[in-house]
């Protein structure tokens, strides 16, 4: 079993990861105003309070020597 920081995972992939879910928001509530930053913002806080700081993962899902 590997290990994860779910903070960093997202710090990584910041970029796309707010356009994916502002992507999701939008197909839930067409119209909606919100940014994906606003989106990225909210998403991370929820982060925090929903992982621990470190998460197991199935070694399938890593690939530490890329």
């Amino acid at each position: 079993m590997a290990r994860i920081k779910m903070d960093v995972i997202v710090e990584d992939l910041d970029e796309n990861f707010g356009r994916v879910l502002k992507a999701v928001v939008d197909e839930f509530a067409p119209g909606n105003e919100a940014k994906p930053r606003d989106i990225l913002r909210v998403f991370r806080t929820r982060l925090e309070r929903g992982f621990e700081n470190w998460e197991h993962v199935s070694d399938r899902a890593v690939n530490s020597g890329y």
